[in-house]
């Protein structure tokens, strides 16, 4: 059975891990700026489970 995934969706999927991460970042300055973005941490909170548990289910082994 072929791959469903290759490796420019693995590529894919790192990319937007780190975007969540720089994201994060700004987030955190936001919330010292008394700003509230309690949806948007909703959102990158399920937006990087979703990510990671396809990444743990078609690349355990973190390689294509």
């Amino acid at each position: 059975m072929a791959h469903p995934l290759e490796k420019t969706d693995l590529d894919n999927i790192n990319n937007a891990l780190k975007a969540i991460k720089d994201t994060r970042t700004v987030l955190e300055r936001a919330k010292i700026a008394k700003i509230d973005v309690s949806a948007q941490e909703d959102e990158i909170n399920n937006a990087e489970a979703q990510l990671k548990a396809i990444k743990q289910g078609f690349f355990p082994s973190g390689k294509p």
